[in-house]
């Protein structure tokens, strides 16, 4: 008996744990904010003493105000995937002009959330500072294997097997519909834009990850995030613009009206949202 609650609670504690990496990484498929994102979120899961809350609430409000032009750019693009699978067809160019937005939206975010992050450092503890880095690199992790960042061979468009499984799975999707998915995902042009190279964007995490658990942090001494940093944010709206493209036009009706209603919920949904 004891061996059989323990298997059970084995297997909750699994399903739970499954849950909540499926929630982060559909978070990190809809919503892109960059580096300053991944540090809100890691904020959020801190657990932060009373005596800390005030400053902390008044950083993460501040976070927030920066980071509204990009969010709301963010919310034209999947607003507009949301009216586009509704209707069964997804206008290109207006999602690639919504796209192009959120990346302008996203160049000048590191420097002007420079201060909070050397805030955010003085507001915590060491061991939280510690905490947060271990809880940005999970997000920039989970990013990086949600949106697409290995290509196939031939340098064209990346893999989506854990979305479409995804998708699969939520709306319902026949093998006849999944193997259509998948050629038209074979069939997509080459030609498309310059892969996303992580590796300026990781040497910049790095650098944060050992400045930030130092007694002392200066956000203004770290090196350059470079483009890549903002280009992260429309890599991964492009990504799911193309995904949302090959797929809508296999649809039924009923599953298109479900995944509109989804997309929707995630916009409605997004932390940002909230905020007054």
């Amino acid at each position: 008996e004891d061996a059989a609650a323990s298997a059970t609670a084995a297997a909750a504690q699994a399903e739970e744990e499954e849950q909540v990496a499926d929630e982060l990484q559909s978070h990190h498929r809809h919503h892109h904010r960059g580096f300053a994102g991944f540090v809100l979120s890691a904020i959020e899961t801190l657990g932060i003493a009373p005596e800390q809350q005030a400053a902390i609430d008044a950083i993460r409000k501040e976070f927030h105000v920066k980071m509204k032009p990009l969010h709301e750019a963010n919310k034209a693009v999947l607003q507009l995937l949301a009216d586009g699978v509704a209707a069964g067809n997804i206008d290109k160019a207006k999602v690639d002009a919504a796209v192009a937005k959120a990346g302008t939206a996203a160049a000048p975010i590191p420097g002007a959330t420079a201060d909070l992050l050397t805030k955010l450092h003085a507001a915590l503890r060491p061991e939280q500072r510690a905490a947060l880095v271990d809880k940005v690199d999970a997000h920039w992790a989970t990013w990086r294997d949600v949106n697409g960042t290995d290509h196939t061979p031939d340098g064209g468009v990346p893999k989506a097997d854990r979305r479409l499984h995804h998708i699969t799975k939520e709306l319902g999707l026949t093998s006849d519909q999944v193997d259509k998915f998948k050629a038209s995902l074979d069939g997509s042009p080459k030609d498309v834009k310059k892969p996303f190279d992580p590796a300026g964007f990781e040497a910049f995490s790095k650098a944060f990850d050992a400045a930030f658990v130092e007694a002392t942090f200066d956000a203004k001494k770290l090196p350059a995030a470079g483009p890549e940093a903002a280009r992260m944010v429309s890599w991964g709206a492009e990504r799911m613009g193309w995904f949302y493209e090959a797929l809508t036009p296999i649809l039924t009706p009923d599953q298109r009206t479900k995944l509109a209603d989804k997309l929707r919920e995630r916009l409605a949904g997004a932390p940002d949202s909230k905020e007054k």
